[in-house]
C-alpha cells in the first residue's frame, strides 16, 4: 500500500510524520533530531513516489541508469564545472609529469633521427628511461584516482541531495569536498593497494615456474594465465565489495575504516552479486564512452602528428610528439569532464538503492524528501 503524491508546498496531510532530519544528519540515517522516531511505526513503503533524479523505492536497472543520466538534465553546470575543475588541475599536474617521462626517450629518438650511426641509439630503451617511464605512469594513476575521489565525493552530495528534494548548493558542495577531501583519497588509496596486492600475489605465484624451471611449457604457460586470471578475479571482487566506500563515507560520515566496513556490509552474501552486476554494467559503459571521445581526440592528434612529420620531412619529430601528448590528454580531460558525472550518480543510485532494497531506507528519505518539499512551498 503506497500514500498519494503530494504536490511541493502542498498543505494537505499525510501517513506520515511532517518531522525531518536534523541538519546533521541530512539523508535521514538516524533520530529527527526533535525527539520522534527515526522511522514511521509500521511496515508501509512508498512505491510510487516520483521525485527527480530517482524514486524513493528499490530501484531497477533502467531507473539506476536515468539517474545516471538525469544529473546532467537537473545540475549539468554544477556537475560539468566541478569535473573541470578538479581535472584540469589533475591533468595540468600529468601533461608535466609525462612530459618529464617522454623527455629522455624524445631526445634519443631525436639523435636517432640525426644519425642513425650514432652510440646513443644503443640506449634507445635503456633502464633509466624505462624506470622513469614507468614512474611518470604511476603519477598519473595516482593523481587520476585522487580526482576521481573528490569528483565522487561531491557528486554523491549533489546525486542524494536532488534524489531528497534538499537541493545542494555549489558552495555547500565545495565545503563538503574540502572537509572529506583527504577521507576519500585514503579510502580510494587503500582500495587501490588490496586490489594490486590481490592481483600480484597470485600473477606472481602463476609466474613462478617459470622462473624456477627457464623453460616455456604448456604447465608454465597455463599457470601464468591461470594466475592472472585468478588474480584479475579477486580484484574485481575487491573492487565490487568496496564499491560503496566513497557514498557510505559522504552521506553516513563513517570515516575512512568506516566506510570499508560499511561498503563490505552492504555487499555480503547475496547482496554482492546487484552490486557487481550493475556497477560493472556502468563502468563498462562509462569506459566505452571515454574511449569513443578519447580516441576521436587520439586520431586527430595522430593526424597532426603525422602532418607535422610529413610536412617537415621528419625533421619536427620533437614538436609532433608534443602536439601528439598534448591532443591525446585533451581527450581524455574532455572525456573525463563529460562522464564522471555519469559513473558518480550511477554509484549514488546505486548505494541507495542497495540501502532502500535491504534496509528500509526509503522510508527515512520520503519522509525528509516530503519535509523539504514542504520547507520549500512554505518559503
Amino acid at each position: 500500500m503506497s500514500t498519494g503524491w503530494i504536490a511541493p508546498g502542498s498543505t494537505e496531510s499525510t501517513d506520515l510524520p511532517p518531522t525531518g532530519p536534523s541538519d546533521g544528519d541530512p539523508w535521514g540515517n538516524g533520530d529527527s533530531g526533535n525527539g520522534g522516531p527515526s522511522a514511521p511505526a509500521g511496515p508501509r513503503r512508498e512505491l510510487v513516489q516520483d521525485l527527480p533524479l530517482f524514486p524513493l523505492r528499490p530501484l531497477g536497472l533502467g531507473e539506476v541508469l536515468g539517474a545516471a543520466v538525469r544529473i546532467y538534465r537537473l545540475r549539468a553546470r554544477t556537475v560539468l564545472g566541478l569535473a573541470a575543475i578538479v581535472y584540469g588541475i589533475a591533468f595540468a599536474i600529468m601533461m608535466v609529469t609525462t612530459g618529464a617521462g617522454m623527455i629522455p626517450f624524445i631526445g634519443d629518438m631525436q639523435a636517432i633521427m640525426d644519425d642513425p650511426e650514432a652510440p646513443t641509439s644503443a640506449s634507445l630503451f635503456s633502464g633509466s628511461d624505462i624506470l622513469l617511464t614507468v614512474g611518470s605512469s604511476a603519477i598519473t594513476g595516482v593523481i587520476t584516482m585522487v580526482a576521481a575521489s573528490l569528483v565522487t565525493v561531491a557528486l554523491t552530495a549533489v546525486a542524494m541531495g536532488e534524489a531528497t528534494g534538499r537541493s545542494v548548493s555549489t558552495s555547500q558542495m565545495w565545503a563538503l569536498a574540502r572537509r572529506l577531501a583527504v577521507p576519500a583519497i585514503c579510502v580510494s588509496i587503500l582500495i587501490g593497494l588490496l586490489e594490486l596486492l590481490v592481483l600480484a600475489v597470485p600473477t606472481a605465484l602463476g609466474v613462478l615456474p617459470i622462473v624456477l624451471l627457464q623453460e616455456p611449457s604448456v604447465l608454465t604457460i597455463g599457470a601464468i594465465v591461470v594466475g592472472l586470471v585468478i588474480g584479475v578475479l579477486a580484484a574485481i571482487w575487491i573492487w565490487a565489495r568496496m564499491l560503496l566506500a566513497i557514498p557510505a563515507l559522504v552521506v553516513e560520515g563513517t570515516g575512512i575504516l568506516g566506510a570499508i566496513r560499511r561498503s563490505f556490509q552492504m555487499t555480503r552474501g547475496r547482496k554482492l552479486w546487484r552490486v557487481l552486476g550493475v556497477g560493472l554494467l556502468l563502468y563498462v559503459l562509462y569506459a566505452v564512452a571515454v574511449q569513443v571521445v578519447s580516441g576521436v581526440f587520439g586520431m586527430v592528434a595522430t593526424v597532426a602528428y603525422l602532418a607535422i612529420l610529413l610536412a617537415t620531412a621528419g625533421q619536427a619529430l620533437v614538436v609532433g610528439m608534443i602536439v601528439l601528448t598534448v591532443l591525446s590528454l585533451l581527450g581524455s580531460f574532455v572525456a573525463y569532464v563529460l562522464l564522471s558525472p555519469f559513473l558518480c550518480a550511477g554509484f549514488a543510485a546505486l548505494y541507495a538503492d542497495n540501502r532502500m532494497r535491504h534496509e528500509a531506507w526509503d522510508i527515512e528519505l520520503t519522509r525528509q524528501a516530503r519535509e523539504n518539499w514542504s520547507t520549500d512551498g512554505a518559503r
